[in-house]
């Protein structure tokens, strides 16, 4: 434990001081450049986002999901369906899915801190990382929710924001209380905190994820699986998982592009991460 996070602190460090460099950025460069701000998030998504989901084969392999070109096949069908099955249920009935996402969303984020915290701690940064800008940005929030869940977005960022002073004063009281907590853990929560201040909400997550997240996921991946494999994977699914975007794009209905764009980065997100998660929970299961 402890040499995973020597390993993870240069990481770490430098985490904190990119988010420290966009706020800057945002502030004094990027506040009216809409454009600019998409160029860069989905740069980022591309770079780092996607390629941390588009090497789950290479996970499941190693896990013994699935052998030869034929395994693969099924298991990216499987994977595929299970995304696509999300997708259609969002449009269906996306109140159904909200809460169930954000929860285990922050399950999932908080394994980004257990090589620091225990379980709780971990759990109550990400909580605070996914909610906090709902209690800073509401009318912002409102409006990306009233693309994503149109008639209860207004009681789903209500109860962020509530939840969002609750797990941030949690914890607050625990890092107060436990005086030998990693300096580096702290800076970085400080960091995550002061960004969610200063930066509008899809730039301040899309940031921890392609920032913090998919590069810890990638670290661990290389260190298991080895340069090699993880691009033989993480290349073609990447160009995959974007030109699957950019249909799920062109078959939306015709609205501002922007909140298009919205949509096809959450709900694209969300219907990977459901099939991610599972696979990231079986595959720790067998140890691999």
């Amino acid at each position: 434990m402890a040499q995973s996070v020597i390993e993870r602190w240069p990481k770490r460090i430098a985490f904190s001081a990119m988010m420290s460099l966009a706020i800057l950025a945002y502030n004094f460069w990027l506040h009216d450049n809409l454009s600019g701000q998409l160029a860069i998030l989905i740069s980022l998504l591309a770079i780092t986002g996607l390629p941390h989901g588009a090497i789950d084969p290479a996970i499941a392999r190693r896990a013994g999901f699935w052998q030869g070109a034929g395994g693969l096949m099924v298991f990216s069908l499987s994977y595929f369906l299970l995304s696509l099955a999300m997708v259609g249920i969002w449009f269906v009935s996306p109140e159904v899915l909200v809460i169930p996402l954000l929860v285990i969303s922050a399950w999932h984020f908080s394994g980004d801190w257990l090589v620091f915290f225990d379980r709780p701690l971990s759990l109550a940064v990400s909580v605070s990382v996914i909610t906090l800008p709902a209690f800073f940005f509401e009318v912002k929030v409102t409006s990306i929710f009233d693309l994503l869940v149109p008639n209860s977005s207004a009681v789903v960022v209500e109860l962020m924001g509530f939840i969002a002073v609750v797990s941030t004063l949690y914890v607050v009281c625990r890092c107060m209380s436990a005086p030998d907590l990693s300096k580096i853990a702290l800076i970085e929560i400080f960091t995550l905190f002061c960004a969610s201040v200063a930066l509008p909400p899809i730039p301040y997550f899309t940031l921890y994820f392609c920032l913090l997240h998919s590069p810890l996921h990638l670290h661990e991946s290389l260190s298991k699986l080895g340069f090699s494999q993880v691009m033989v994977f993480a290349l073609p699914f990447t160009v995959l998982g974007i030109a699957a975007g950019i249909a799920f794009l062109i078959h939306l209905p015709a609205a501002d592009l922007s909140q298009q764009i919205i949509q096809v980065i959450f709900i694209g997100l969300f219907a990977l991460t459901v099939p991610h998660m599972v696979l990231i929970a079986l595959s720790r299961k067998r140890g691999s």
